[in-house]
């Protein structure tokens, strides 16, 4: 039993992955959740496991909700992960053994799988992210999204054995849905003004970006789809700061 780590997750709708994620944490003591308003079965689905414990509130950004869901934990060692997340059962047997020291972060490596399949081409190939912290020397940056373990020149950093499965894309309609969370996060964010004509041409530099130099193109038709779903959020994050600041002028 891991006692001294809490794993820590943020949920909304997530009941394709939680299963799977909440299974692969059974080693651990304590398990917090943050859920964002659920309304397809996942908070009945985390009500089988009996090492999590549920929390509800609203989703503030996924850098402020983090933390604010990293101070529900009894332990100040910390155990991020999301939703979509799996540990491999050489992650949770290092975690078993690891030795915790002031200023230690833990990375790990994580395979991205988009609908049944590894990806490793478009962009998509196995990155390595801070996922182990102490709360009281780190936390998550405040960006509404792409927000990332903020560390200093004191972290001694490590590479945790083993790697965490991320089942990021299980239907296409999600891919849908997180343009637009994303998008809306982004122009909430920022205000960089670009004209049509800089938006379109960004907008189709992430489609040649991701099928051609990123080789997506190798990944066959899920090659194409992330290809011309980068595209399309590229072209939605712009707009949307676009159509922002052309309604205030016209007020």
């Amino acid at each position: 039993m891991i006692k001294n780590i809490s794993a820590v997750i943020i949920t909304k709708n997530a009941i394709d992955t939680i299963s799977i994620t909440l299974e692969s944490l059974k080693d651990f003591k304590e398990v917090i959740i943050f859920d964002n308003g659920s309304t397809d079965g996942t908070l009945n689905a985390i009500k089988l496991f009996g090492n999590a414990s549920l929390y509800s509130g609203d989703f503030l950004g996924f850098g402020e909700t983090k933390n604010h869901a990293i101070s529900l934990a009894s332990n100040d060692w910390i155990f991020s992960l999301d939703a979509d997340e799996s540990l491999s059962e050489e992650l949770v047997s290092h975690l078993h053994k690891i030795e915790l020291k002031p200023k230690l972060i833990g990375e790990v490596q994580r395979k991205n799988f988009f609908m049944g399949k590894e990806m490793t081409t478009a962009g998509w190939g196995r990155d390595k992210i801070i996922r182990l912290f102490n709360r009281k020397e780190f936390s998550f940056s405040d960006r509404l999204v792409h927000e990332k373990v903020e560390i200093d020149l004191t972290a001694q950093k490590i590479l945790i054995n083993g790697y965490l499965v991320h089942l990021a894309i299980n239907n296409l309609s999600q891919i849908l849905e997180k343009v637009n969370l994303y998008s809306d996060l982004y122009a909430k964010e920022n205000d960089t003004f670009y004209p049509l004509i800089i938006i379109i041409f960004k907008a189709c530099y992430a489609f040649f970006r991701t099928y051609f130099l990123q080789k997506g193109l190798l990944a066959g038709w899920r090659g194409f789809v992330l290809a011309v779903s980068n595209s399309i959020g590229v072209f939605y994050k712009y707009i949307k700061v676009y159509a922002k600041q052309k309604q205030k002028i016209e007020k």
